[in-house]
């Protein structure tokens, strides 16, 4: 329904509700701005949404709202002097605070700029071990069936589907969990490999995922977490407390 990102007209709140097509083939909508003063006010509303589709249908009519997958809501500071913090405001402590919706775009540059900070500051030599790159991960998506035939036979995992809805075999889940910095909750799997992503929620494929995570890392069953620590997911196995 849309190859570009849609903006409306700005407000001095921000960006308005925007229309913008992800690299998946989903749409994301919104969002809404509204002030507030407790940073821990992060719940989605129903007044919130109702703009959101209200505003949205403005730019694009007969959007299927009935199609929504999740919603999300979060907090984004809004520095007072209205332009980026960057800078070292304390001994050893480098600001990047502030930074609004030109923020991913400015990322590299901002990225540069700390670098630049921490060298007239450390003077660091080179990482000759450094490397620049690392090996994607695995998409069966974007593989044609010889190709993904050629994987099984290398790796029956690939052939192991585990996330239905966005086609995330057990292969994929394991190499995530086995690089230098591993996923290491559910969370960890769906941002590398987007198991858990799709129109379920992961209420078809989490059970597995936890046990290809448990399996991998070498880490009990029930220690395994949605995201960060103290978010377990269960607290133990079916009737393995009836006497």
């Amino acid at each position: 329904m849309a190859s570009h990102v849609l903006f409306q007209q700005p407000t001095a709140a921000g960006k308005g509700v925007l229309i913008t097509p992800t690299a998946h083939g989903n749409l994301m909508i919104g969002p809404t701005a509204d002030f507030t003063e407790t940073k821990e006010d992060i719940n989605t509303t129903a007044e919130g949404l109702a703009q959101v589709r209200e505003k949205a249908s403005m730019t694009i009519d007969h959007l299927p709202f009935n199609q929504v997958i999740t919603s999300f809501a979060g907090l984004r500071a809004v520095p007072e002097g209205g332009d980026f913090i960057i800078g070292e405001n304390a001994d050893g402590f480098i600001d990047a605070a502030g930074i609004e919706s030109p923020g991913l775009t400015s990322a590299p540059a901002i990225g540069e700029m700390v670098a630049e900070i921490i060298i007239s500051k450390l003077h660091p030599g080179p990482n000759e071990n450094y490397k620049p790159e690392r090996r994607g991960f695995v998409n069966v998506n974007d593989l044609s069936r010889e190709e993904w035939k050629a994987l099984i036979e290398q790796d029956p995992a690939y052939g192991q589907m585990v996330c239905r809805c966005e086609k995330v075999t057990e292969g994929s889940i394991k190499d995530a969990c086995s690089r230098s910095i591993p996923a290491r909750s559910l969370d960890g799997v769906k941002r590398r490999v987007r198991a858990g992503m799709g129109r379920c929620q992961s209420g078809f494929c989490s059970p597995r995922t936890m046990e290809i995570i448990s399996e991998t890392l070498n880490i009990p069953f029930d220690e395994v977490t949605k995201s960060t620590k103290g978010s377990k997911i269960i607290t133990g196995r079916n009737k393995e407390d009836i006497q």
